[in-house]
């Protein structure tokens, strides 16, 4: 059996390769000259023939994309969450879906799934407190939205001749996440940091729920054609999993209220300072436009009645396995 997975070496995708090894696959990850190989390097280091790395950037139309005769599974987890402009995230996560599903058509072979890795933020936030469902009509916010769901629209339009599963996660934590560690940090250090209203809800998903269902999604023939939300059944509030932090990390911080008009102000210096510096900022306008919606939440309702999906991991749970990660590895 073979796997073809696209940002193996990231967060999730690094999870992923775990499992398809576990599950007795053969694994290609694409990599490009720059990236950081530290998640994958334990299995490197087995020399295991599981797992292969191939150079490739799909951004580049002068690259070639490394041959798919034989994959069964491809699993496209690359793309940019973080880019300068909108044509920068459409190159890297609309395009180049474009020419990797190109690939496995042109691979003429018996390719059993094409599992795009899309995002809540191609769907939009609910407007009226209701959790979103797959067949919402898809209402973008930003230029990172808007781009992966055009990669959507792309992989739809091959729909007839590969056989396409899209999974919309929402926000994802667990070990080697660098964006929640962010907040153990703070809470470590006594300080629990509150921004705007920490009422405001959302859904998440520890990442060993994210890739099992992503997994079970891609061997699963019901699943053909599909879109699926995949989250841990629950819907959290901010100042909820600023609370199970602390309590895991036994802390009793003090709260600081960061009111949304200081962080427009810092967004604003950052593009600014971005510009001149030609990088791209963490914290931009567009990024506190997605920390203001009210309600960034999903229904995964669909997937545990077609798919079976049921998620392992509540918040406590997930977040003491993340807690014990991150202090095991040094990071806290």
């Amino acid at each position: 059996m073979r796997a073809f997975v696209t940002g193996g070496t990231g967060f999730i995708g690094s999870h992923l390769v775990e499992l398809l090894v576990d599950r007795g696959y053969h694994v290609t990850c694409t990599v490009r000259k720059t990236s950081n190989l530290q998640w994958l390097q334990p299995l490197l280091a087995e020399k295991l023939p599981a797992v292969q790395l191939v150079t490739a950037d799909l951004c580049d139309s002068d690259t070639g994309i490394p041959s798919l005769q034989g994959v069964d599974l491809v699993f496209h987890l690359a793309g940019l969450t973080k880019a300068p402009n909108r044509d920068a995230y459409d190159r890297a996560n609309a395009q180049a879906t474009k020419r990797l599903i190109e690939a496995c058509v042109d691979a003429d072979g018996e390719l059993d799934r094409f599992l795009y890795c899309s995002s809540l933020a191609a769907s939009g936030p609910s407007a009226d407190g209701e959790q979103i469902l797959e067949d919402t009509e898809p209402d973008p916010l930003t230029d990172y939205g808007q781009s992966k769901l055009k990669g959507e629209l792309i992989a739809r339009e091959y729909a007839n001749q590969l056989p396409i599963t899209i999974i919309r996660p929402p926000a994802v934590y667990g070990p080697r996440d660098t964006e929640i560690f962010l907040f153990f940090q703070f809470v470590r250090k006594g300080i629990m940091p509150l921004i705007g209203n920490p009422k405001r809800q959302l859904s998440l998903v520890y990442v060993k729920d994210l890739v099992n269902g992503m997994y079970t999604s891609a061997v699963a023939d019901r699943a053909v054609g599909e879109t699926y939300f995949l989250t841990d059944g629950m819907v959290h509030s901010w100042l909820e999993v600023a609370q199970t932090i602390a309590s895991e990390l036994k802390e009793r911080p003090f709260k600081l209220k960061v009111p949304f008009l200081l962080l427009d102000v810092v967004s604003i210096v950052a593009e600014l300072a971005a510009k001149l510096t030609r990088q791209t900022a963490t914290l931009n306008r567009q990024k506190m436009l997605d920390l203001k919606q009210q309600f960034w939440i999903c229904d995964t309702t669909k997937a545990a009645k077609q798919i079976d999906y049921h998620p392992a991991y509540p918040l406590a749970k997930g977040i003491e396995e993340t807690a014990r990660w991150y202090f095991e590895h040094g990071w806290l």
